[in-house]
């Protein structure tokens, strides 16, 4: 038995190890940016304090809660989303994909011996999660010295919250992907992107959370994978949710990343027969 498990294990590891290396190059790559990510951790920690003093009010407008959140909840809410917006990437990406799908440079990238959509993924994720070092982390800690954030009170919330927080990175970067390859049809997609922005930061709960939307508008951004990428982290990590539902939470985010890829997968494969490569 352990000669066969042995050759396909080795197998596995040399079939993922161009990706890690991806992904660790992505990491790399990220972090050279150190003036982009201080203007936006300045950024991300003023419009926290914008959004407090807003939706705090509106809370004691309310009667002191709405939608499920105490001011403590909503605090927690607001820097937490506030840390995760650039490595879910809120404020769209990949426009580098695009413009490859656009010129048909991508052609290129068909010729290596990578998966396309993976590769792609790999690097995105990588720079996703250093981007949590030099942004999230001090945003949270600003938030924490307000003294007014809730934290989960079951210790098995954190690494429960570190999972669903890895889910919100790979969909959230996903859509992103599937918004790009769009190009092999459209081929210019900067309108698409910027309308996804749009509508993605929204839906998503960038502005309002989305346990404040109408009935109506928050059926609709949950039965969308947007309504699974700021909430669920945000909610087992303040502990609004129970670790028990925290589990079924993550496991329909991973069904909508599972459905967002097998979608990457189809327009991938489908838009490769239509590339065209732009001058000849």
């Amino acid at each position: 038995m352990s000669t066969v498990i042995a050759p396909t294990a080795l197998s596995a590891y040399r079939r993922l190890l161009p990706y890690w290396r991806l992904t660790a190059a992505g990491f790399a790559r990220q972090s050279t940016y150190l003036l982009a990510a201080a203007a936006g951790l300045t950024t991300n920690t003023v419009f926290a304090f914008l959004k407090m003093g807003i939706l705090l009010a509106t809370l004691r407008a309310a009667g002191g809660s709405a939608g499920g959140y105490t001011p403590e909840l909503m605090v927690s809410y607001i820097f937490l989303s506030q840390g995760l917006l650039a490595a879910v990437g809120a404020f769209g990406g990949d426009g580098e994909l695009a413009e490859r799908v656009r010129t048909g440079d991508v052609a290129v990238d068909f010729l290596r011996p990578v998966d396309v959509q993976l590769a792609n993924l790999a690097d995105s994720v990588g720079g996703a999660v250093y981007s949590l070092i030099p942004r999230a982390l001090p945003v949270v800690a600003v938030g924490s010295a307000t003294g007014m954030m809730a934290w989960a009170s079951e210790p098995i919330a954190y690494p429960l919250g570190a999972a669903s927080l890895l889910a919100s990175i790979v969909l959230g970067r996903s859509l992103l992907y599937c918004v790009a390859v769009l190009g092999f049809w459209l081929v210019e997609v900067r309108g698409i992107q910027l309308f996804y922005t749009v509508v993605s930061t929204f839906l998503m709960g960038m502005f309002v959370p989305i346990g404040m939307f109408p009935g109506w508008l928050q059926a609709l951004s949950t039965w969308t994978p947007l309504g699974w990428i700021l909430l669920p982290p945000c909610d087992i990590l303040s502990g609004r949710v129970q670790v028990s539902d925290g589990v079924s939470t993550v496991g329909i985010q991973i069904a909508w990343v599972t459905a967002t890829l097998v979608l990457g997968t189809v327009l991938t494969r489908a838009g490769r027969h239509r590339l065209e490569v732009q001058g000849g």
